[in-house]
């Protein structure tokens, strides 16, 4: 069963990756403008897309920016992440069960870190940190990948031929980690399938606005297999593939949406 939704949010960090909207009228552009968007109707419903620019702070503030301004019924997030787990390979795509802020921690005087909210409660088990995704919106999702094959990101060979829909926890931090052992102790932490820079910060606004949330990514480095060289002019995510796949995943689960509300 679909809910009802008649305006829809799409928040996304950076223009490389909304340009694959399917549907996006323009991308807008960063100016005087504290959060570029772009609206516009697609049959009976009101999409807005926003850029949030890169970052947790970003994203939250221009999710609690668009959720007061817009009133969005559900929000959605899309664009590239890296791979936590060496068997998911550059172009899968991602549907999160769980968006979880990995930063959250304390560094004890020996150096451990340890998750930590803070509360004075007890961490969650691995696999329950975090906040969940909507069921409904991650339901659509399930059934609008299923028979799809996302394209293979450009020059891929081998299993990156190949691209794969997968579902799991998405962890989110200003840190793009490449040491493997600090990866392993992110997965053993929070059963993690990858990690962004944005989710988890939109899914804590949306759920604190009781808005329903999803994220879903495309994984554009694997630390695991081969380490990134990072460009000053981005060479590192290429325009042409970040976000791609995950565009055209969140572009059939609008499409779903639409076709509920006809």
């Amino acid at each position: 069963m679909i809910p009802a939704i008649d305006r829809l949010a799409v928040i996304v960090a950076m223009p490389s990756e909304l340009q694959h909207l399917p549907g996006l009228p323009h991308v807008p552009e960063y100016g005087d403008t504290l959060w570029p968007s772009v609206a516009w109707q697609q049959g009976a419903l009101e999409i807005v897309a926003v850029l949030s620019g890169i970052g947790m702070i970003r994203a939250a503030a221009a999710t609690e920016a668009t959720i007061d301004q817009q009133r969005p019924d559900a929000v959605l997030n899309f664009g590239c992440t890296g791979a936590h787990q060496a068997d998911v390979h550059v172009g899968d795509v991602i549907m999160s069960t769980r968006s979880v802020a990995h930063a959250t921690m304390v560094i004890e005087p020996g150096g451990m870190a340890r998750f930590d909210l803070h509360d004075g409660m007890e961490a969650p088990p691995p696999g329950a940190t975090g906040l969940p995704s909507d069921p409904s919106l991650l339901s659509i999702a399930r059934a609008a990948a299923e028979g799809w094959m996302p394209d293979p990101w450009v020059a891929a060979t081998g299993h990156n031929a190949h691209p794969q829909v997968l579902e799991g926890v998405v962890a989110s931090a200003d840190v793009w980690t490449q040491a493997p052992e600090a990866i392993s102790a992110l997965v053993d932490r929070h059963q993690s399938l990858c990690e962004d820079m944005e989710a988890a910060a939109i899914a804590t606004i949306c759920s604190l606005h009781g808005v329903p949330f999803l994220t879903i990514k495309d994984i554009s480095n694997n630390e695991l297999q081969q380490a990134t060289i990072f460009d000053p002019g981005m060479a590192h995510l290429p325009e042409g593939e970040v976000g791609r796949r995950a565009a055209a995943l969140t572009g059939r689960l609008i499409e779903r949406i639409v076709s509920a509300e006809s």
